[in-house]
């Protein structure tokens, strides 16, 4: 139900954006304590108005990794996953890993929102699988096209895959792949089958009621998007 055209790069220049206002709301999909205060805080010191749907699962409430320094709520100097410029709301948290502006060692990025990214870091140090990125993209809408494109220019030779817990025709992915097809395009890294999609396959029903099953299903998921096989998809 989001308006923005997603085929056509809007101005990203960060004193010339003007992607929310122009955009019918906003949709997020917060990992981390500090970034949920930051993206409120956001909210309410506009001088505009646009709707903000917040997607935050009751798990991350007690997940032990879920947590934030207090220096990440007002002074992050130097933080792996907090740029120089102040404390703000992230659109993207990049690699948490000390990785340089350039990184062709890397052959996966797995881009992903929410919750399924402590399982995946998780299942990423149980492998010590240290050619594989993981970014989190927060700011689902509008489209974070120029912190995506930063990502695709750091890992200039890494397999895209797009990760997520939901049925393809739930969750994010219907939305985040011709936007993240255009990003791609427009810095020529490949074409809309360059995009692997992880997760579970098209269901009508947003779960499929057994846990065993459930479980089952996620860590099959976890996997494939961790393994050192290429994606074959679909």
């Amino acid at each position: 139900m989001s308006d923005d055209h997603p085929f056509v790069i809007p101005e990203m220049e960060p004193t010339l954006r003007k992607q929310i206002q122009e955009c019918n709301w906003q949709v997020v999909n917060v990992t981390t304590p500090a970034n949920y205060f930051h993206v409120m805080r956001r909210q309410i010191h506009r001088e505009f108005r646009k709707p903000l749907i917040v997607m935050a699962p009751k798990n991350l409430l007690r997940h032990k990794d879920c947590k934030s320094n207090l220096s990440e709520f007002d002074d992050v100097q130097g933080h792996p996953g907090f740029d120089k410029q102040g404390t703000r709301f992230k659109r993207l948290i990049k690699d948490q890993n000390d990785h340089s502006d350039l990184e062709e060692g890397i052959r996966r990025l797995v881009l992903c929102s929410g919750k399924v990214y402590y399982e995946l870091d998780e299942k990423r140090k149980n492998k010590k699988a240290k050619d594989v990125a993981i970014c989190r993209v927060e700011q689902l809408c509008p489209f974070p096209y120029d912190l995506i494109q930063r990502e695709l220019k750091r890992y200039s030779n890494a397999e895209i895959v797009w990760c997520q817990e939901e049925p393809m025709n739930m969750g994010a992915y219907s939305y985040i792949a011709p936007r993240l097809y255009t990003a791609m395009k427009a810095l020529q890294r490949g074409n809309f089958d360059d995009i692997k999609y992880v997760g579970r396959p098209p269901s009508a029903a947003t779960a499929t009621g057994f846990y065993t099953v459930h479980q089952k299903e996620q860590a099959e998921l976890v996997e494939k998007t961790i393994q050192p096989e290429p994606i074959q998809f679909p």
